[in-house]
């Protein structure tokens, strides 16, 4: 199957899209990966963008979207797919549809972190079903990122985005700048003032790779890289950052234990319409929000699986 017009009713419904979005091509049936939701039908596909290479894409949905479609995009390259059992149950239950999408490799491969989220984008698109039922996203870190390029520079229209631990690659300079870019306190709407350090501690390495520049150099950043850590990053200018029909909720570890958190805010504290920032404390790890406790000691999991249902309706 050469499109998806059997499978899939697809819409470009933007008309803020700075970038173009891309093609999914050559569709086959597929067994589903371990960690897609009970129920799905899957597929394997090929996801083309200008100025990047191809890459293998595995999608699948489940359930009859009588409320709605959610979409899950995992962290770090979205290679594992995104989402989990307690999520699953509660947006079934609620009458959404799920999807999920993996990619053979890091969707950020390719040299230019903005040319290359046009992957991910281009499936957040391909994967709307109806034009009158709402349609979701849910990304975690990396995949948070994946959904904050989506509004910001591919156009791609959601009715509500659940951000968890990002977007990460906000500011992309200052994640990588040597000597280190100062500390960022973090205002969210719910829970006290922090601070966190918006570079990128651990995961410097992939990043080099990923912007194709030197993240953290031990002997100092160059104006040229970071001119193009700026270029690629989802603060800049020409990014959209007025969202008046997409309901926008963040949720990130007040530990300080990775950028996410700080990362997150850049991008959040530039956006002029409404959106909600949640600072979630006891954390497992640098970015388990879902297993942490919001200000009103709800589990991280259960508060945006809340959201979410509540949220993910068409604007009035």
């Amino acid at each position: 199957m050469k499109t998806l017009a059997l499978l899939f009713f697809s819409l470009t419904l933007s008309a803020a899209a700075q970038l173009p979005l891309g093609s999914v091509n050559d569709i086959q049936p597929t067994a589903c990966p371990a960690g897609f939701a009970g129920g799905s039908t899957c597929h394997l596909a090929t996801v083309s963008c200008p100025g990047v290479s191809d890459i293998g894409v595995t999608f699948g949905t489940s359930g009859n979207p009588t409320a709605g479609t959610i979409v899950f995009i995992n962290g770090t390259g979205d290679t594992i797919p995104g989402g989990g059992p307690s999520f699953f149950k509660a947006y079934s239950q609620a009458g959404f549809s799920l999807a999920q999408f993996i990619f053979a490799t890091d969707w950020e491969d390719g040299g230019d972190v903005l040319a290359s989220a046009c992957r991910p984008a281009t499936m957040l698109n391909f994967l709307r079903s109806s034009a009158s039922l709402p349609f979701c996203a849910q990304g975690a870190s990396g995949g948070a990122g994946a959904t904050a390029y989506a509004l910001s520079w591919y156009g791609v229209a959601l009715d509500n985005a659940e951000l968890l631990s990002g977007p990460v690659f906000s500011n992309i300079a200052q994640g990588c700048r040597t000597p280190h870019a100062s500390p960022v306190t973090v205002n969210p709407t719910n829970g006290s003032p922090f601070d966190d350090n918006p570079f990128y501690n651990q995961e410097f390495p992939e990043v080099s790779v990923w912007t194709n520049t030197s993240c953290l150099p031990k002997s100092g950043s160059t104006a040229e890289n970071l001119a193009s850590e700026a270029a690629q990053s989802i603060v800049q200018s020409g990014a959209v950052l007025s969202f008046p029909t997409t309901n926008l909720s963040g949720w990130v570890c007040n530990n300080g234990e990775n950028p996410s958190a700080a990362q997150a805010y850049l991008w959040f504290s530039q956006v002029a319409t409404p959106w909600s920032l949640t600072s979630i404390s006891n954390c497992q790890g640098a970015e388990g929000v879902g297993q942490g406790t919001t200000p009103q000691g709800v589990t991280g999991d259960q508060a945006i699986a809340e959201d979410m249902i509540g949220k993910c309706v068409k604007p009035q």
